[in-house]
């Protein structure tokens, strides 16, 4: 009985196995969110059956996870101090529950050696799809910047971005462990291309998050000193020259990092948000306006500020606040901005620290998590959202691998 109990746990740990990567596969495709949901909330509903049988569930209750966990807690508590609790509440199934249930499945079934060398060869591919959309349709289209306007992928260039600094350090990984030169060949160029992807998407963020990302790796892939500099230098010479290229046939490039200076001062007008989103979170500092994005277009909150109105109003693009930080200030209040930050900086750190004592596939994976977490969540997120499902992801992953199971520990 004991055996028949384990072969089952066994074949549903597999199925959830094949849902993660499925779902992995539709986040970057923009039709299919009704496949997303069945992917994500089966896969959840088979993790709570084997919960009991899940040997590394002791994962959810490390630091880290007990941050996220405080972070959603500072969401149920915005919830109930909102300016309008009907919306917050019916808000909590979309970006939180998906979040948490993210976190929970990545976390503990992907904390296995094989299942990851799986996903880091599956994001090669998605990464290959990605910037075969994004090319297609910056010259068939004859796009100012590059950004997916296909069907089966649409979304802004910073968002384009993003999907390329998240999917381009893994790439990178099958690079570094490859021996086949024809192999290496097809990595180095998929790379390449990633790279100068970000740059004709013209956006800002999504640049300085690709240059810190790739400081972050030669800061761990350099063991001496003047090694780091020959690398950092040699880096430099490539983005420049990669940069220069773009510049000269990319007239949007030119005008956003070398025209209209008032524009890049006003970090393209993020500043006419920030200001008014600042006065009304002072006006409840504690526990924010309330959880949800429709919140933040509501003028009550404004009101009693300086501005009267929401900065929607002035500009249909002031949607939404342009930076993470400032929108869980505005919605949860200084105790959801608490827990963001310390999330961030302790995942980061604890990542970083682990890095020095792993090697070979495992060191390259928390290299890549860490790099992430530094260019999109720190660097990027400071002119540009960062979605929390997103975030959710990367701390899931960068635990798994941290507690990760190796090849040799059991056959999956």
């Amino acid at each position: 009985m004991r055996k028949l109990y384990r072969n089952a746990y066994k074949t549903i740990d597999r199925i959830i196995e094949i849902e993660i990567y499925l779902y992995i596969i539709f986040m970057f495709l923009t039709k299919g969110e009704a496949i997303r949901n069945i992917l994500i909330f089966s896969g959840f509903f088979l993790w709570l059956v084997t919960l009991e049988q899940r040997e590394n569930r002791w994962i959810l209750k490390q630091p880290v996870p007990l941050l996220f966990w405080g972070f959603t807690a500072t969401i149920l508590i915005a919830v109930v101090f909102s300016i309008d609790p009907v919306y917050s509440f019916y808000s909590l199934r979309e970006v939180p529950l998906k979040s948490v249930i993210i976190f929970c499945l990545v976390s503990t079934a992907l904390s296995d050696e094989k299942r990851l060398k799986r996903f880091a060869g599956l994001t090669f591919f998605i990464l290959v799809f990605t910037i075969a959309v994004g090319y297609y349709s910056y010259f068939a289209y004859d796009l100012p910047l590059m950004k997916p306007v296909t069907a089966i992928r649409r979304a802004w260039h910073a968002r384009f971005a993003v999907d390329l600094n998240t999917l381009i350090p893994f790439t990178f990984i099958l690079l570094l462990m490859t021996r086949n030169i024809k192999w290496r060949i097809v990595l180095l160029v998929t790379v390449s291309a990633g790279i100068l992807g970000v740059i004709l998407s013209t956006s800002r963020g999504g640049i300085a998050g690709s240059v810190s990302m790739a400081l972050v790796w030669i800061f761990f892939l350099s063991g001496m000193k003047r090694n780091r500099l020959k690398l950092i230098a040699s880096f430099f010479v490539l983005f420049l020259l990669m940069f220069s290229m773009a510049l000269s046939f990319s007239p949007e490039l030119k005008r956003k990092f070398i025209g209209d200076k008032n524009e890049i001062i006003s970090l393209n007008r993020r500043t006419e948000i920030w200001g008014p989103l600042v006065a009304a979170a002072f006006q409840r500092p504690l526990f924010g306006w309330g959880y949800g994005p429709r919140i933040f277009i509501h003028d009550k909150p404004f009101e009693n500020t300086p501005y009267k109105v929401a900065p929607v109003n002035n500009d249909p693009a002031f949607r939404n606040p342009h930076n993470p930080f400032l929108r869980v200030f505005f919605h949860q209040g200084i105790a959801g901005l608490g827990f963001y930050l310390l999330l961030l900086i302790v995942a980061t750190v604890t990542l970083w620290r682990d890095v020095s004592g792993a090697n070979g596939f495992k060191r390259y994976m928390l290299i890549a998590c860490t790099g992430i977490l530094t260019g999109t969540y720190f660097v990027n997120a400071i002119v540009e959202n960062s979605e929390l499902p997103d975030l959710a992801f990367i701390l899931a992953l960068g635990l798994a691998v941290r507690y990760m199971k190796n090849e040799d520990s059991h056959n999956t």
